[in-house]
């Protein structure tokens, strides 16, 4: 008994802040900078613009960006890279190491249709990620429901830019 509580007291010691739900963009701000030896370059916060392109099979008929940034938080979970916006639920997006130095798998869950995408991210030496995929079908066709034609596609394009912690600068 002795002992089973002493391991339950020094796993509450052990990881008091991963516990603990981050809810805010100083919540995240103070784990990322209490982990800031040990993260990898893919964990903090970062600024996530859009845009999107429509065809109609192959043929490009609008686009639209969406220049208001998202905050976003990425941070390791087990073996990948979990999101999460700002108020601490999931954004739905995962990342995983590839066998590339700053190359990481990237998968984007639609609830909706429970279905991923996949694509892969590279994270610049300027604390840069872009990437694009193209939204699920089955997706489009919950999206759009009536007016859905076969044909369609949307292409999603990601720039994330990194703003909390600063990426460390090389001597």
């Amino acid at each position: 008994m002795k002992f089973s509580f002493g391991i339950l007291l020094l796993s509450l010691f052990a990881s008091p802040l991963l516990a603990q739900k981050l809810t805010s963009e100083d919540l995240f701000k103070e784990y990322f900078t209490k982990q800031a030896d040990s993260l990898d370059p893919i964990e903090g916060i970062w600024n996530v613009s859009t845009t999107q392109e429509f065809y109609n099979y192959d043929t490009l008929y609008d686009i639209q960006k969406f220049p208001k940034a998202a905050k976003v938080a990425v941070m390791k979970k087990d073996n990948k890279y979990e999101s999460f916006n700002l108020t601490g639920e999931s954004y739905d997006v995962q990342f995983s190491v590839t066998d590339v130095k700053g190359v990481y798998l990237y998968r984007n869950f639609f609830p909706e249709t429970n279905e991923y995408s996949k694509t892969s991210a590279v994270i610049s030496k300027a604390g840069e990620m872009e990437y694009t995929y193209e939204f699920p079908d089955d997706y489009l066709r919950a999206k759009f429901a009536d007016s859905y034609e076969d044909g369609t596609r949307v292409v999603n394009i990601l720039k994330w830019t990194k703003v909390f912690p600063e990426s460390k600068k090389k001597n």
